[in-house]
């Protein structure tokens, strides 16, 4: 059942609703978010811009911090406008070689300037993704890991 479907049905008058609302909602919006998630996408897929983009235009919208991209080739700034990404909240890294890469996306994610930052940094043993996920803890940042298979 849904938040908003549990207090409809709580009983409880409007101002013990929003109390009760308030005390539930509270720890999340204090809470800050540090994890890695990881995209698996196939090669060569024509859809990755149609399932990346979107995710782009949504998480360029929803802080103040910016979003951070690495990524190994040029980026049209018009084509991300044209999907909704809004580029002055987007910083864009280029890194043609994964040892940078991986070196630029620790930093990004450990920095706390970024509210997530994306990159492809390739097949990660367990301790690189130790790694960057104590980078986003220390950072208060989200990951975004793009694979393809």
């Amino acid at each position: 059942m849904s938040l908003a479907l549990q207090f409809s049905h709580s009983g409880l008058d409007s101002s013990a609703a929003t109390d009760q609302r308030q005390q539930v909602l509270a720890p999340r919006a204090q809470k800050q978010t540090s994890d890695i998630t990881e995209l698996v996408l196939t090669q060569h897929s024509p859809d990755a811009e149609l399932l990346l983009l979107p995710m782009l235009a949504y998480l360029s919208r929803d802080t103040e911090r910016w979003v951070t991209w690495i990524c190994d080739k040029k980026v049209d700034r018009q084509n991300l406008a044209n999907y909704g990404v809004d580029t002055d909240k987007l910083r864009i890294v280029y890194s043609d070689q994964l040892n940078n890469t991986h070196w630029v996306l620790w930093e990004a994610l450990n920095a706390g300037t970024s509210h997530t930052v994306i990159a492809a940094p390739g097949s990660l043993t367990d301790e690189e993704m130790h790694h960057f996920e104590s980078a986003a803890q220390s950072g208060g940042s989200r990951g975004l890991f793009i694979r393809y298979r």
